[in-house]
């Protein structure tokens, strides 16, 4: 995810208002608990329950929670490496170790070493000692060695690659759900099917290079599911551009998906022209066009949502939301699918 350097600009503008809201909510909650769960204090003859406590860290607990399944995601990349090494190894009648050397001499013969370390761009080294950066030498010990063992690493890490296009991996674990996140109010866009008990928001900006890539992703994903159900999309940036107040204007006329996505095939290169080349191809009327861009109305409406949404968590873009529950991890179409499968069998 992208962007969060400027996406920290505005939380410095805000971030004394968050903290505010946050502790007044936070009181607010704690007044009347669901007095369920154990008791964990008395003060005096007043019980402190485990809910209360719960209330008031339930976004650190969220964090620890995201730690442990980085964690664990990792540890299983790790395992999943281990496996198809082994049974490529176990055709060969080949230990783990065995294979591994057996498979680097073989591409070290095979191309030599000096067009690998072409190939895969091993030039220089450098070493931290006392917190200062040293070039190490190639000619010297060091230096051989560190090529030598990063070509390795390329070399079984561009072969796992392979691997992993022709075997059939599934993984099932996913990220803990987030804390709820309440939209209402916000500038949002929807399409699909408007009834659904299912709500996926997509919080996005046309600038953002990670949102270019993962708008093909998120695209087929509504293909999929737009009878099933309701999709929407916020915009977020660090202030409101052209193409986000453009969009609006075009949605006051019934046709933001349609500029939505016209936005989104161009990759990123938006100016002037390219808003009222995209206007005059849906069709648009281009004097109303342009008197909602100038009236200031929809730059408005889109700055107040970005401020709500730095107070409600929101940091970075992409970001998918799917029932409220932030995902973090909106990279991978099988957690994606899976979590809105799991919503509409609720």
């Amino acid at each position: 995810m992208e962007r969060l350097r400027i996406k920290l600009k505005r939380m410095g503008l805000i971030i004394i208002g968050a903290l505010f809201i946050l502790l007044i909510s936070s009181c607010l909650e704690i007044e009347k608990p669901s007095k369920n769960g154990e008791i964990v204090a008395e003060v005096g003859q007043e019980k402190i329950y485990e809910n209360e406590l719960n209330m008031i860290i339930k976004q650190e607990l969220f964090d620890e929670l995201n730690r442990i399944y980085d964690i664990k995601k990792k540890a299983l990349s790790q395992l999943i490496d281990i496996k198809l090494l082994q049974k490529e190894a176990n055709k060969l009648n080949m230990s783990y170790q065995q294979y591994i050397d057996s498979y680097y001499e073989m591409k070290v013969v095979q191309y030599g070493k000096d067009s690998l370390f072409k190939k895969y761009r091993v030039a220089s080294y450098f070493h931290l000692h006392n917190k200062k950066m040293y070039q190490v030498e190639m000619n010297s010990s060091d230096g051989k060695y560190s090529k030598d063992y990063y070509l390795r690493g390329a070399i079984i890490d561009h072969l796992l690659d392979s691997l992993k296009k022709v075997n059939n991996i599934r993984q099932y674990i996913y990220p803990p759900k987030s804390p709820l996140i309440r939209l209402d109010g916000l500038c949002t866009y929807y399409r699909g099917n408007l009834s659904s008990h299912v709500t996926v928001i997509t919080i996005s900006d046309f600038d953002c290079e990670a949102c270019i890539a993962a708008h093909s992703l998120y695209d087929s994903i509504y293909v999929n599911y737009k009878d099933k159900v309701r999709f929407g999309y916020i915009h977020y940036s660090a202030v409101p551009t052209l193409a986000q107040i453009a969009s609006n204007a075009a949605n006051n006329q019934g046709q933001f998906w349609a500029f939505h996505d016209s936005l989104y095939n161009n990759k990123g290169y938006i100016d002037s022209a390219t808003i009222y080349r995209i206007a005059n191809n849906i069709h648009l009327n281009i004097s109303k066009f342009n008197n909602d861009i100038v009236s200031g109305h929809g730059m408005r409406q889109i700055d107040d949502t970005m401020k709500q949404l730095v107070l409600a968590g929101v940091y970075a873009t992409p970001t998918i939301i799917i029932n409220g529950r932030l995902i973090v991890d909106s990279h991978s179409k099988d957690e994606i699918t899976y979590l809105i499968d799991k919503e509409l069998n609720r």
